[in-house]
């Protein structure tokens, strides 16, 4: 009967709110919404937003001016010409000589006498 007795003191001193872990931590506070400013309004920022508009010295861009600066100006010129160049021409057309001109010295061979030129391209794989 000793040991019974000795267990009853712990085992409401194990569920006092004193000693549990809970019970020690202070609670969470609340959180509050922001103040907000006395007189803010939505009539107030649109006017400050019209104000702000008509202070501005440059103008708005119209739709169109945006694209013509998007579109790479003289350096798009130069890479599409730069491509042009490189690209391997077409045999059957005018321009299949372009990497490997039909010459004998500083004598340029024209018409039917430059297809031996043209079937030297195309075995060489400088015309498709």
């Amino acid at each position: 009967m000793a040991g019974s007795l000795l267990a009853v003191p712990v085992m409401a001193r194990a569920q006092s709110p004193v000693d549990s872990p809970v019970a020690t931590e202070p609670p969470m506070p609340q959180l509050e919404a922001p103040p907000q400013p006395a007189g803010l309004t939505d009539a107030i920022i649109q006017q400050a937003v019209r104000d702000t508009i008509a202070e501005d010295p440059q103008p708005l861009q119209a739709p169109g001016q945006g694209a013509a600066a998007l579109s790479g100006g003289v350096t798009q010129v130069r890479l599409n010409a730069a491509f042009d160049q490189a690209k391997v021409p077409d045999c059957l057309h005018g321009d299949a000589l372009k990497h490997q001109p039909a010459q004998i010295g500083p004598i340029a061979v024209v018409g039917i006498y430059s297809l031996p030129w043209v079937v030297a391209a195309v075995v060489r794989g400088k015309c498709n």
